[in-house]
């Protein structure tokens, strides 16, 4: 394992992975995204926190390797992978590659998510059964229940994860850049239409999305509930632009 420091970000080599470049900002995010955890100032609150936290970046790398190891069993090269506060970004070399083969590699980062989400569930849902006990009812107090006890901050860990996993694995498959699912629609379209009505029309999808997204950021800022999530309107515009730019004559 080998760590270097460039552009603001640690870069962390490990034997059969690709380098992994993590910057400071996805901890800021992450730090935000668990708001409600660690708002009140419990010690719970702060472990649940620092193990969601841990979780997130974990969960966006688990994406990522999706994308890189999947690339890496068609036979392509994964450059690198990059975490930052915009979420992640795996580099690949695929020149070559069929449209079928840039499909597989897209869908993997989500089937990561769907799977850790269903896993981190199912090991919330048991880890809950598993700490409840049966109380038996006093003869003398029959109407007496005990006092619930607090949800230890590892389940409230895994029901979080379980969560976000699941809700990521939906908006990778928006159909807006640079998600999964804009890339997915724009290789659907450009074989069928061409690359001018696929960037036009997933451009214009994903500007859509991006707008409902920075809505939703700005109520849920002003709940106290921090929703970070792309699309983002730069890459959508940008389709937009060069499909206008591209447009072949009539």
């Amino acid at each position: 394992m080998k760590l270097t420091c460039y552009d603001e970000g640690l870069e962390l080599t490990i034997a059969g992975l690709p380098p992994i470049w993590l910057h400071g900002g996805i901890m800021i995010v992450a730090f935000f995204i668990t708001f409600p955890l660690w708002s009140r100032f419990s010690a719970t609150g702060f472990i649940a926190a620092g193990l969601v936290a841990v979780g997130i970046i974990l969960s966006i790398l688990a994406h990522e390797l999706g994308h890189s190891l999947t690339a890496r069993y068609l036979g392509f090269t994964p450059t690198l992978i990059r975490l930052h506060a915009g979420g992640g970004q795996a580099i690949l070399e695929t020149e070559g590659s069929t449209h079928i083969e840039r499909r597989l590699i897209t869908i993997a980062g989500p089937i990561i998510n769907l799977v850790l989400g269903l896993v981190l569930l199912l090991a919330y849902h048991t880890a809950i059964q598993n700490s409840l006990s049966p109380v038996a009812p006093s003869p003398e107090a029959p109407w007496f229940r005990p006092p619930p006890t607090a949800v230890p901050p590892l389940f409230t860990a895994l029901l979080w994860l379980g969560v976000l996993n699941l809700v990521w694995c939906g908006v990778n498959l928006l159909p807006a850049f640079p998600l999964d699912g804009g890339n997915l629609l724009y290789e659907a379209l450009e074989a069928r239409y061409g690359s001018y009505r696929a960037l036009f029309w997933t451009g214009l999808l994903g500007t859509t999305f991006a707008i409902a997204a920075k809505i939703i950021f700005i109520i849920g800022t002003l709940t106290g509930l921090v929703i970070w999530s792309p699309p983002y309107l730069k890459p959508n515009l940008q389709a937009l632009r060069a499909s206008r730019q591209h447009r072949p004559a009539t």
